[in-house]
């Protein structure tokens, strides 16, 4: 359990990373708040395994699959990171033990 919680931290620190990243380039670029959508930040990270991933998910997964998949890509990271991270803490939280 405690590896969960913690693989919960690293996606919530992710998360609010990607946010601090969002928020400096928008204040360098002098415009307003412009969240960096998942596949972008996949694709800066590495942008061979992104369309590798397009590839596999047109050839294997029925046809409501890929536009799901192209619209969670489309979310912005850091709020992926930080709901992923969010459930992951709430799913394996230490439990309240209550003797009566």
């Amino acid at each position: 359990m405690a590896f969960f919680r913690l693989i919960a931290v690293i996606f919530i620190v992710a998360g609010l990373l990607v946010l601090g990243y969002d928020v400096i380039s928008s204040i360098q670029a002098g415009q307003g708040f412009k969240a960096l959508p998942l596949a972008d930040l996949w694709g800066l990270i590495h942008p061979g395994s992104l369309e590798g991933y397009r590839a596999w998910v047109t050839q294997t997964i029925p046809n409501p699959g890929p536009s799901i998949s192209e619209s969670v890509l489309g979310f912005p990271a850091f709020a992926v990171y930080g709901v992923i991270g969010v459930l992951l803490g709430l799913l394996f939280q230490k439990r309240s033990r209550y003797d009566d």
